[in-house]
């Protein structure tokens, strides 16, 4: 076969021109349907972008809670994604991830953190250890803070106590009991200490102390001690002693007696009444007793005065300086227990418990000794101190603190407190601290849970972080109908148009109350306004797409009315573009050439949908490379240029000089870029003159510098007119001190021997220290090197650090041994260091000078003013002056050319360099001068490549001097 019929071939050209068709329709319904993808802030709903909420920076749906990623708003604020919210801030348990802007988890029991790894706040029944939460197991004595999860010390002597309040024990330790839930090592006053339940418990009314619940010691006004128990009436037999508090027996012979004494009765066994208040059978003399058994008298023993039987030694009264005790004998000491009372001639019993007694019985000075601990307080013996005073090791009661009202083992450890003050920690404080609230019983007592400041348990102010404040108390989060206002830490309520709000403001509407239904961005609305739609599912105002002026819904590109210069399509019911017209703001025009898309919400006017293809940006954003940026780039700067009401943002660049600046000028740098030096807003290569690089900066030199290589007058290169610079030391002055004198603009200084001079030979002299006399010009020293001319008029040694000094004092040194100079303010030999290095007590030397400066670090400070007058300016803080005796030469002109009889027959020579001193004459000099002819040294001064010296040498004569050898000779060997 191999070939197609004529009608085959036709039928097959129209099945191909069909599919031709076709796929033009389908390219074309392609061309015309909007791009799936849409910018950032937008999404696809029923093919049309679509904003998200204004908090979310991406979404999938247009509610509060369909955010998929989140950001930085418009607003500058930042929120964070958690389920499905953009929120500015995370809840307990999760940290916000600022790369992701996410909640993300804290680590595990962890209720609060800064990041993933490190919490600062456990959850409940969980302790923080090393930013790790771990179970909490409290030792004894120790109770889970509800805030921190942290173990926390109980009040002390707790076994166990509140986790509300540390102070409130419900148990005791060993050796402590519980009171009012305080633990106390001693119970207080009128409660005993019951061991099996370890609880001060009170004693039994009317006793007012006692050892336990039958045994009392003391009672209260009104009742008498009878032997362990309190009895309103002593009985038959016994009588209240001069005390009252107790009952003592009465004589065996009396029936009842009322004291003082025991033989004072009322009526006798015998039933008779008394004679002179005993009870004698028989009536014998005084000194005499009855003797019941033959009705005879019988003598008392010696020691008595009187006595009543049946016994000689039973005693009714002694003789002076003796006292009857318990026992009816007289005793010279009363014995334990009782007191000498001379009034009586009786020894009378001490108060309770008393062990010894002084005066009265009131006046106890020490307490018996039993099994229950005794403590002494005004005279008598408790088992328990009184309030406001404390038990002590020696068995004594001490004041407490003046704040406290109680207080237990130390008179700090308060258990109450005086007026005005409350109790915390066992401190008595005027206010309480944080978390803390003043109770009525004096206390400070815990805020309620979450709370750092309250007023009571049901009042709080201010709450812990990220626990909110609604009517008084703390809540994790708000109900309905409020808002969390995490900045104030409260829930916000909503405005009444709301049915709920996210905040931060009450009008912030998430859903709407009945009578406002239509939400829009965040307002409850009657109805939606110009260019929105009503979603009945969502129950909200919608946006119409940007290229309507209104639409009817329910999808947003269904316009009733479209912006200025679009036209409708009134089958699609889409805006679009025709002739010249242009698509609005933040939108562009689609390839279709008729749909307008919106831009990436980060752009004011765009290209595309893209992020980065914007065309211009709204301030607070700024347009950089195409994208709208919060900040420009190093490198740039922002800008601002308002078009049609609206202000627009630009990154624009800095001068190539700058890397960072507020303009396009060189003027407006904020810093330099690599190979430039800061100056003020200017960027230069070189500093100029008066000032010096620092780092990248060019720093201001001192002022009384013109040129400089650091701060302070001491590193001037040049000084301004009409200051002169000080040779040798880079310091400008107004005219030069003693031993300078003026060369041009610079103070050059003077030969050492001179304290004035006209240049710096040694025979320019003016004038000469104390130390040295003057003569033709030329400065004698009167002493040999390392000695001085003293105020005694006499040569003593200098100090080991000169070389040489002219006192008056030994430490005025003129000249320094090797590796040291002098200092040019305080005449002192330092140390030698480099400019640059971090030294103190230490000076800049100069090899071409005798003088040293300070080191920079630390700089001079608080010189005194002394010879040289300095500017103000120059100097600042810095001496004024260089003390008189500075750089005075060794030996000054010692040279004893007082030789007049050598004059013309005799020459010095040295074998180094060395000046010949002019002039001659007979000098008084202490040490002495020589003759000529003697062959002695004499010291004299010449001058070396390091300085001035002192040396020895010798008279030459004539006859012995080689012809050859003349001055010349000495200086070319030399």
């Amino acid at each position: 076969n191999g070939h197609y019929s004529g009608q085959d071939w036709r039928s097959a050209m129209r099945s191909f021109i069909l599919l031709l068709i076709s796929l033009a329709l389908w390219l074309r319904s392609i061309s015309c349907r909007p791009s799936s993808s849409c910018p950032g802030g937008q999404f696809l709903l029923k093919n049309q972008c679509v904003l998200c909420h204004p908090t979310c920076f991406e979404c999938d749906g247009h509610e509060l809670f369909d955010c998929t990623t989140c950001g930085v708003g418009e607003d500058g604020q930042e929120r964070f994604l958690h389920q499905g919210r953009c929120r500015a801030h995370c809840p307990r348990g999760l940290f916000p991830d600022r790369g992701h802007y996410t909640c993300l988890p804290c680590i595990a029991n962890c209720e609060l953190c800064t990041d993933g790894n490190l919490c600062a706040k456990c959850r409940e029944h969980y302790k923080l250890q090393n930013g790790i939460c771990q179970q909490a197991l409290c030792d004894i004595g120790q109770v889970q803070d509800p805030e921190t999860g942290e173990c926390t010390n109980c009040e002390m002597g707790c076994r166990t106590c509140s986790a509300e309040d540390p102070e409130f024990c419900s148990a005791c330790i060993q050796d402590y009991f519980l009171f009012r839930q305080k633990c106390r090592r001693h119970c207080p006053q009128s409660t005993y200490e019951d061991r099996s339940s370890g609880l001060c418990l009170s004693c039994l009314a009317p006793c007012e102390d006692c050892r336990s619940n039958t045994r009392c010691i003391a009672c209260q006004p009104g009742y008498f001690l009878n032997g362990e128990e309190c009895v309103k009436q002593c009985p038959m037999q016994t009588f209240s002693d001069s005390s009252g508090w107790r009952c003592q027996l009465c004589h065996r012979s009396c029936q009842t007696c009322h004291g003082p004494h025991s033989t004072d009765c009322d009526l006798c066994v015998s039933g008779n009444p008394p004679l002179h208040g005993q009870c004698p059978q028989v009536n014998c003399p005084l000194g005499q007793f009855v003797d019941g058994k033959y009705s005879e008298c019988h003598p008392c023993d010696a020691s008595c005065k009187t006595c009543f039987g049946p016994q000689a030694l039973d005693c009714s009264s002694c003789f002076q300086g003796y006292y009857l005790d318990q026992d009816s004998s007289c005793v010279e000491h009363c014995p334990s227990g009782s007191y000498a009372n001379p009034a009586t001639q009786l020894c009378e019993d001490c108060s309770p418990n008393c062990e010894a007694c002084v005066d009265t019985s009131d006046n106890c000075i020490s307490c018996s000794r039993g099994s229950s601990q005794l403590f002494l307080h005004e005279g008598r013996c408790w088992t328990n101190c009184p309030e406001g005073f404390f038990e002590t090791q020696d068995g004594s009661c001490e004041a407490c603190d003046s704040s406290c009202q109680t207080c237990d083992e130390t008179e700090s450890q308060c258990l109450s407190c005086a007026d005005s003050f409350y109790l915390e920690g066992g401190v008595c404080r005027l206010n309480c601290s944080l978390r803390m609230y003043p109770a009525d019983d004096g206390t400070c007592r815990r805020c309620p849970p979450h709370c750092d400041i309250c007023s009571d348990d049901r009042t709080c102010f201010k709450c812990t972080f990220l626990y909110l404040m609604l009517n008084g108390a703390c809540r994790a989060s708000c109900p309905m109908e409020y808002y969390e206002d995490m900045e104030e830490g409260r829930c916000g309520q909503c405005h009444p148009t709301c049915g709920s709000c996210s905040g931060p403001l009450e009008d912030d509407c998430e859903t709407c109350s009945s009578f406002s239904p239509k939400l829009y961005k965040g307002s409850c609305l009657k109805d939606c306004p110009t260019g929105t739609y009503y979603e009945i599912p969502a129950m909200e105002c919608q946006e119409c797409h940007q290229t309507c002026k209104s639409c009817i819904g329910p999808d947003p590109n269904q316009c009733s009315q479209c912006e200025k210069g679009l036209v409708l399509d009134p089958n699609t019911l889409l805006c679009g573009v025709t002739g010249d017209s242009g698509c609005p703001l933040r939108t562009y025009l689609h390839d279709d050439q008729f749909t307008c898309m919106s831009c990436h919400q980060s752009c004011h006017s765009c290209r595309g949908p893209g992020i980065n293809e914007c065309l211009t940006c709204a301030v607070p954003r700024f347009l950089n490379n195409s994208t709208c940026e919060t900040e420009c780039p190093a490198g740039s700067y922002a800008t601002r240029q308002e078009a049609d009401g609206q202000q627009l943002g630009f990154c624009l660049p800095c001068d190539h000089i700058c890397s960072s600046c507020t303009g396009p000028s060189p003027r407006d740098c904020l810093t330099c870029s690599s190979g430039f030096l800061q100056l003020f807003q200017l960027c230069v290569i070189h500093c100029p003159t008066g000032y010096y690089k620092k780092g990248s900066h060019c720093e201001k030199c001192d002022e009384s510098c013109e040129l400089c290589t650091g701060p302070g007058p001491e590193s001037c290169r040049r000084c301004p007119l009409p200051l002169l610079e000080l040779d040798g030391t880079k310091l400008c002055v107004e005219r030069c001190p003693h031993r300078f004198y003026q060369f041009n603009e610079i103070c050059k200084q003077c030969h050492v021997s001179c304290q004035t001079c006209t240049d710096s030979s040694p025979q320019s002299c003016e004038t000469c220290d104390r130390g040295s006399t003057l003569k033709d010009k030329v400065c004698y020293p009167r002493c040999e090197e390392g000695r001085y001319f003293s105020e005694e008029e006499i040569c003593e040694s200098c100090d080991s650090s000169c070389r040489h000094c002219t006192g008056p004092r030994p430490d005025q040194c003129l000249l320094c041994h090797n590796d040291f100079a002098l200092h040019a303010v305080e005449n002192r030999c330092t140390r030698c260091c480099q400019a640059a290095a971090n030294h103190t007590n230490c000076c800049v030397c100069d090899s071409g000078s005798a003088l040293c400066v300070e080191a920079p670090q630390p700089r001079f400070e608080e010189a005194t003013e002394r010879d040289v007058i300095v500017s103000s300016k120059a100097l600042k803080h810095t001496s004024a002056a260089l003390p008189v005796g500075l750089l005075l030469a060794a030996g000054l002109g010692l040279a004893v050319f007082a030789l007049a009889k050598a004059h013309a027959k005799r020459r010095l020579c040295w074998n180094q360099s060395y000046e010949r001193l002019s002039g001659s004459g007979s000098i008084n000099m202490p040490h002495g001068v020589p003759e000529p002819d003697s062959g002695d040294e004499v010291d004299v001064v010449y001058t070396t490549k390091g300085g001035s010296v002192y040396r020895r040498y010798s008279f030459i004569h004539e006859k012995e001097a080689d012809p050859s050898r003349d001055e010349n000779t000495c200086l070319s060997q030399s």
